[in-house]
C-alpha cells in the first residue's frame, strides 16, 4: 500500500506554514482595519483599495480557506471576511459623507454609522484575531470605484444616492448576519453576529426615515 503523502510531518509542516502566514497578514489586517476607522482623517474621495494596504476579501478568504483546512471555522471565516469588507466600506462612505453633505440629517446619520461600524469593526477584529481568521482591509477595485462614483454627485443628488448606497449595504448586511447567526459553527461567531443584527436593522430603520425626508 503506497504511504500518505499527508502524515503528521506534512501537517506539522503545513501548520508551521500556516503560523508564520497568520503572523505576518495579521499585522496587516490590524492596521488596514484602523486606518479606516481613523477615516476623520481622510479627504473627500479617497478610498482604501487593493493597491493601498491591500488584504482585499477574495485575498483574505484564499488564505483562510487554507489555514483552516479542516477546521469547522472555514465556513465562518467567510462570513466574517464578508462582515469586515462591509464594514470597511460603511466606515469609508459615513465618514467621507459627513465633509459632502450639506444636509444636517444626512450628515448626523453618517457620523452615527460611522461611530457605530467603527466599534462593530473593532469587535469583529477582535473575534476574528483570536480564531486566526485574517480578515480584508481594503475595497477591490470594483467597489472603490463605486465609492468615487458616489462621492461624484452633489447636493440632494448626493443625499439621495448616499442613502440608497447605505440602505442597500444594510440589507444585504442583515441578510448575512442573520444566516450566519443561525447557522455559523462556532459559538463566539454565532453569538457575535446574532448580537450585532438588531442594531443593524436599527440602522435601516433610520436610513428609510432619512429617505422618506428626501421625497
Amino acid at each position: 500500500m503506497r504511504p500518505s503523502l499527508r502524515g503528521p510531518i506534512w501537517q506539522k509542516k503545513k501548520n508551521q506554514q500556516m503560523k508564520n502566514l497568520t503572523t505576518l497578514l495579521l499585522p496587516l489586517a490590524v492596521a488596514g482595519l484602523f486606518a479606516c476607522n481613523s477615516g476623520a482623517n481622510r479627504n473627500q474621495g479617497d478610498t482604501t483599495t487593493a493597491a493601498d494596504t491591500g488584504i482585499t476579501q477574495d485575498l483574505a478568504h484564499d488564505v483562510n480557506k487554507d489555514m483552516l483546512e479542516g477546521d469547522s471555522l472555514r465556513g465562518d471565516s467567510k462570513a466574517l471576511t464578508e462582515a469586515a469588507e462591509a464594514g470597511v466600506w460603511e466606515v469609508l462612505v459615513a465618514t467621507q459623507a459627513q465633509t459632502k453633505t450639506t444636509n444636517a440629517g444626512v450628515k448626523k446619520l453618517a457620523k452615527h454609522m460611522q461611530d457605530a461600524h467603527e466599534k462593530a469593526n473593532k469587535e469583529l477584529l477582535a473575534l476574528a484575531t483570536k480564531k486566526n481568521v485574517i480578515l480584508p482591509n481594503a475595497l477591490p477595485d470594483s467597489k472603490a470605484k463605486d465609492v468615487s462614483q458616489l462621492f461624484e454627485k452633489s447636493g440632494t443628488d448626493f443625499d439621495k444616492a448616499f442613502l440608497e448606497e447605505l440602505a442597500d449595504a444594510h440589507e444585504s448586511a442583515i441578510k448575512l448576519f442573520d444566516k450566519t447567526a443561525a447557522d455559523a459553527n462556532d459559538p463566539e461567531v454565532k453569538e457575535w453576529f446574532g448580537k450585532t443584527l438588531p442594531e443593524l436593522r436599527k440602522h435601516l430603520d433610520m436610513i428609510k426615515a432619512e429617505q422618506a425626508k428626501l421625497k
